[in-house]
């Protein structure tokens, strides 16, 4: 479960430190659209999410979060070797990353807009 986290994390840190140094990156032959990359991370963000907040639900307790990774590799029928090797190319690009990521976080912001609560109505009449 760790080890899966701590594997992206290393290989994003690694190749973003690397692109200081060598942007000559291949690109993957089986590099993932960056329009599906930016919703796999959506999802990925999300799933992180849900793993730091404090639910009550037993059942996604018994959810170890490389299961819930790899369903998203699932919805998307991306193989775990093709999700990483486009993590790395993208993030050798990071003007490139920079705006994926902030498409990332707006539609994270879009989505959080949907489920807060709407201000209380001023029911009182003036």
């Amino acid at each position: 479960m760790k080890q899966f986290i701590g594997i992206l994390l290393f290989l994003a840190i690694l190749s973003g430190l690397s692109s200081c140094y060598n942007t000559s990156i291949q690109k993957p032959d089986n590099l993932i659209p960056k329009d599906d990359f930016v919703k796999m991370m959506v999802d990925v963000y999300l799933i992180q999410g849900l793993n730091t907040g404090s639910y009550g639900v037993d059942d996604l307790k018994k959810v170890s979060q490389t299961d819930l990774y790899y369903s998203v590799l699932k919805k998307f029928s991306v193989a775990d070797t093709v999700f990483v090797r486009s993590l790395i190319y993208y993030s050798s690009l990071p003007r490139e990353y920079e705006k994926m990521h902030v498409q990332i976080m707006n539609i994270l912001n879009e989505s959080e807009l949907q489920f807060k609560p709407k201000e209380k109505l001023d029911t009182e009449e003036k």
